[in-house]
């Protein structure tokens, strides 16, 4: 499945079927970033510019490049009755996409206003693997500048007749495609986030099945430049204000130095979330892309970038965790998320986030529990690690009393809790009974006392 992901969007599929059709662009210009939105490609963004290199940036291979929103559930294979499906897309899995389908079918765009400040699209999106077939959904974009930036607002709104509750998958926060001349794929990667370090220059193989590396960037940014330093940065959250996101996507496929927005080669950049994405979800995300040197694209971006502890509150939803070895009761309602635990073995785990143990003692967790008196495990990741580890973890106790209850976990004395930290899991009591449910209204980390 993952695989799959990687190469959407990317391979130089065979377009059969419909002709692309003319452009009809609308355009935003300060008089330092021009960007375009192609509305007869579901207004996906296919031009972007800077007035010391007017010269478009944005890759138009297909209609799997350009800027575009792009979300994943199940099922996989999503097939509907009816409908055709490339067979090398077949692991893909329900995929609206927004420029158009890969049999060259575009979305239509539904509402679009533009004032010469802000740029507005909705469109229904097409399913990528699928021959004309229209997701079933809205995509809406809301786009603005500030000199040198970009900032664009994203919604997602789901509307979907199966109700199934289909695992979490990575989404594409939005994809960025642009000419293989910015081939560099450029971030901060170390333990020591906003202390002005080396940056690395992550390297990825497209021959490989999985053409795309997957990298954690510890100062929530990333960026795509030339040779000359020059290029595209990208940073993206939701619109609360605690919700960086940390781990890109990106790379070069084929070869490097094309400035043809038709050509195939291409280079790639997604933050990306892994998330549940519910059939009534209304998603909501902001990405800000601002243009110029490397030290300039830095500078800019962290400046915006949250520095804070995080606090995860489920009062309208998941706060970007997810469940594995189970499932949960569907979007939080009321302020509480619910995980039923009659059987299996649910783990909930957070989003990549990044913070120094020191800085963090310990872990407040708002609860309640009505299952066995049996205790429940806290696991951290640190940078570097693929997965949660029994070294990197502690029990703690929720009382089995039904209760909201507030638990402090302790985490500033044990020997495994130190240097970065990127996320959480919490593992429930593993006794199971009829009607056994966890159900969270916080976690917070917090400095301790």
């Amino acid at each position: 499945m993952m695989r799959a992901l990687a190469l959407l969007l990317v391979l130089s599929a065979t377009i059969v079927g419909a002709e692309r059709p003319e452009p009809r662009m609308s355009f935003l210009d300060n008089g330092t970033v021009k960007i375009g939105a192609d509305l007869a490609l579901g207004g996906a963004i296919t031009w972007l510019s800077h007035k010391e290199r007017p010269d478009n940036l944005i890759n138009s291979h297909d209609l799997g490049r350009q800027i575009q929103m792009s979300h994943y559930s199940g099922p996989v294979p999503f097939h509907p009755e009816g409908a055709t499906l490339k067979p090398e897309w077949r692991t893909i899995g329900w995929n609206p996409i927004q420029t158009g389908d890969v049999f060259g079918h575009p979305s239509r765009v539904l509402e679009h206003h533009n004032d010469g400040n802000q740029l507005y699209v909705k469109c229904v999106p097409m399913h990528w693997p699928l021959d004309n077939v229209p997701g079933e959904c809205v995509f809406e974009i809301w786009t603005t500048l500030d000199g040198p930036t970009v900032i664009m607002r994203f919604r997602a709104t789901n509307a979907r007749p199966d109700q199934t509750l289909y695992p979490a998958r990575n989404q594409e926060l939005p994809a960025v495609y642009v000419i293989s001349a910015l081939h560099r794929f450029m971030s901060y990667t170390g333990e020591r986030p906003f202390t002005g370090g080396d940056l690395t220059h992550v390297t990825n193989d497209f021959h490989k099945p999985w053409p795309w590396t997957e990298q954690t960037c510890t100062e929530s940014w990333a960026a795509l430049v030339g040779d000359d330093d020059w290029g595209v940065g990208v940073a993206s959250g939701d619109n609360c204000d605690n919700c960086d996101i940390c781990i890109f996507h990106g790379g070069l496929f084929g070869k490097a130095g094309s400035r043809e927005v038709r050509d195939s080669p291409t280079t790639y950049l997604a933050p990306v979330r892994k998330e549940v994405f519910d059939h009534d979800i209304v998603y909501d995300y902001t990405t800000v892309m601002t243009l110029g040197t490397l030290a300039e694209i830095r500078a800019r971006l962290t400046a915006r970038a949250v520095r804070e502890l995080p606090t995860w509150a489920f009062a309208n939803g998941r706060s970007h965790w997810y469940v594995i070895g189970g499932v949960d009761g569907g979007l939080p309602r009321d302020g509480l998320w619910t995980i039923p635990c009659e059987q299996g073995m649910p783990s909930l785990i957070g989003p990549v986030r990044c913070w120094r143990a020191e800085d963090a003692a310990e872990i407040a967790i708002e609860a309640s529990w009505n299952g066995p008196a049996e205790p429940a495990r806290l696991r951290w990741r640190c940078l570097g690690d693929r997965d949660f580890s029994d070294e990197r973890s502690v029990p703690f106790t929720i009382p089995a009393d039904g209760m909201l209850n507030r638990v402090v976990v302790p985490l500033a004395a044990h020997p495994a809790y130190q240097g970065l930290i990127t996320g959480l899991r919490i593992d429930p009591p593993p006794g199971r009974q009829p009607q056994a449910r966890l159900t969270l209204r916080a976690v917070v980390v917090q400095r301790g006392r």
